[in-house]
Parts: C-alpha cells; structure tokens; sequence
C-alpha cells in the first residue's frame, strides 16, 4: 500500500536495493550480482598461497585492490567501480589510511569491504622479530578501527600479507588474531614495469584460463587508474559477473576484540595523532552567542587533502614525529562578516605544528545478466 502511494503521489516505484542500483547505472553496466559472506572458518583463502579458494561458479569474480588509500588514485579507481555499480575489497596499509582517513571513508560510504594489509607494508616472512610482525599486522586493523567505527558494516577481519609472503607461524598468528587471510588467485602484475596494455592483457588471459577467482590489482598503481573503466566493459563483454565478499559481523567484532594494541613507539604516535585529528572531525562546534537559529559548525574531513594552497616545500614526514596537526577554524562569512579565504569556502586549514604528547552463505543475489 506504501509503495502504491508513493507511485500515486510521485511517479517513482518502491524497488529492491539491487534492483534500484542496476537501473541507476542501466542495462550496460557489469554490476555486483552477488554478496557472498565469507566466515572466519573458511579461512584462509585464495590458491596463490593456500591451494583453495572462495566457492565462485565458472564465470564469477572478486575484484580486490592493495596497498591504498592514496587520493587521486584511490578516487579514480572508486568512480570507475561506481560507473559500473561493481563492489570490490580494499586492503588498505595503515600509515596510508593515518594520512588519507578521508579517502578510506569515501570508499567504505559507497559499500565496498575493508580489509587490512598490515600498517607499512613490510614483508613479514622476512622480519624476524615477534614484536615488529604483531605491530604491522595489529598495526594496520587498528588505524582502519580508528576512521571507521567498530559498528561500521564495511569493516571486516580480511587480511592479506605483503607480497602475499606468509608461513606457518604468521599463518596461526592470524588465526590467533581471528584474521581470514586473502592470498589470490589472478595476480594483474600492475605493480610491475610494463604498460597498461600489458596489465591488462595478463588479467584476461590468467582469468580466462582460470576461470573464476580473486583478482588482485593496487589502487595507487597508475597502470590500475588507467585500465580500470575499459576492464570492467571487457569482464561485461566476457560475461564474467562479479561477486562482492562480506565478513559476518560476529567475526569482525571478535577480530577487533582480539586486537593486540601496537607498542612500537612510531606506530603508536602515528595511530594517537590519527585519533586526535578524527576527534576533532567528529566535533561540533558551538555557534556564537545569538546565532543559534543558523545550525552548529561542522567541522569537514578532507581539507587537507583538497584545499588548493600554494606550492610550498615537501613537508617532513608528521608520521614519525612527536608533532601534532594544529588547525585555524575559518568563520562562514554568512555568519560572521568575516572575509573567508576564498569565494564560498568556509572551514579549517592547517597553519602549522605544535608538540604533542559454517560455511560460505551467499547474502543477497542481484539477478544475472541473461547468456549470450
């Protein structure tokens, strides 16, 4: 009876959510025809490095992309995605995610999954010490914990080690973490030195003669950003569909629950000064005296990464330092008179530094493009 108003009254029809994005984007896009939720007792996966991988049907993909978030990149991949209402996996490094949260946000607020891929990147079958590996793998949950909350649908205990370098002991460290690692099963080669054309190439032919699987492509690689939009046409074409892999909530709070804190000093500096800046993120300030009526300030992620200054000298690594962003609130000239930077911008800018202390479940299925 709802819907029948609402057609009545406005002429738009009360449709499924998948439904709904398949005819936003029309009849030509690839689209996500399924959601498979992958618990933590299916783990590990992917043939790479484990001989098994998700139970896909001929034809069906898991697109993931490492080693993010990084702006412009990041973005371009995530408009790609979005033109064609296809789901993907990201394995974010922490230190990427401490300086782009922004980014990292945008890419959870459109419904793709988060996972981790350690906090810096570092080959973990090649460290030796037990505490270096603990912080790089807790390293890089905990900064993708402190962007996102712990509630947050997006979040989810997938891992995937660098250089997919795994081994016994690192494997049970994981379990023990209540991690699911993600190794592969069609690697694209974009971190490598070769063209566009060649990436896109080995994808197609190591799909096709796998026939399914988790593809791995990095998000900061240029050769990725290039490739992306004519790939998915290309997986269309192919009539390959795509599946888009959710943890069970249950696993992602048990995972968060299990988090081992980092002690490593650089680690633990970086993930304070990151939860301070998404503090002040999540304020609202007060408006002055006799201005209620106009609604609270907010202040707005993603100034620093956006805001047009002028060229200035490469800025030392804030990451490594005991320093802490120090921010200039900018008043709405429509509430206070004052001249605002420049034409219709109002909000914060960085003025400097200060010192600073069981089984697979298939969830939801979107109906599949007909054979040709």
């Amino acid at each position: 009876m709802r819907c029948f108003k609402l057609l009545l009254l406005s002429g738009f029809l009360c449709l499924p959510p998948a439904l709904a994005a398949a005819q936003e984007c029309g009849p030509k896009a690839l689209g996500t025809a399924r959601t498979l939720e992958v618990p933590f007792t299916q783990g590990p996966v992917g043939r790479a490095s484990y001989g098994r991988t998700l139970p896909l049907d001929r034809g069906e993909v898991v697109l993931t992309f490492d080693d993010g978030p990084l702006p412009r990149r990041t973005q371009a991949v995530l408009d790609a995605l979005k033109a064609e209402c296809v789901k993907a996996t990201f394995f974010v490094v922490g230190s990427m995610v401490a300086q782009f949260p922004d980014t990292l946000r945008r890419t959870a607020a459109e419904g793709h999954t988060i996972a981790s891929h350690t906090w810096s990147h570092r080959y973990l079958d090649r460290i030796r010490s037990p505490e270096v590996r603990r912080d790089q793998i807790n390293g890089g949950l905990e900064a993708v914990r402190t962007v996102l909350t712990d509630d947050e649908p997006a979040l989810s205990p997938f891992f995937r080690f660098p250089g997919l370098g795994h081994s016994p002991a690192l494997d049970r460290y994981a379990a023990a973490q209540k991690l699911v690692p993600f190794s592969i099963d069609v690697d694209g080669d974009d971190w490598k030195k070769i063209s566009p054309a060649a990436v896109m190439a080995r994808v197609l032919r190591r799909l096709d003669a796998a026939g399914r699987g988790i593809i791995l492509l990095h998000d900061i690689q240029p050769r990725t950003v290039a490739i992306l939009p004519e790939l998915l046409r290309r997986l269309k074409a192919r009539q390959y569909r795509v599946v888009h892999v959710v943890p069970a909530r249950a696993d992602t709070q048990a995972a968060l629950a299990a988090l081992d804190a980092p002690q490593g000093r650089p680690i633990r500096l970086a993930l304070d000064r990151l939860g301070a800046r998404m503090a002040s993120f999540r304020v609202v300030a007060r408006p002055p005296a006799g201005l209620a009526e106009e609604g609270p300030l907010l202040l707005r992620a993603g100034l620093f990464e956006e805001a047009e200054v002028p060229p200035a000298p490469p800025a030392r690594d804030q990451s490594r330092s005991g320093d802490a962003v120090r921010v200039a609130l900018v008043a709405d000239p429509g509430l206070s008179g004052a001249p605002a930077p420049r034409a219709g911008w109002s909000g914060f800018v960085v003025i400097g530094t200060a010192p600073q202390e069981a089984g697979f479940r298939p969830v939801a299925e979107a109906g599949r493009p007909p054979a040709r």
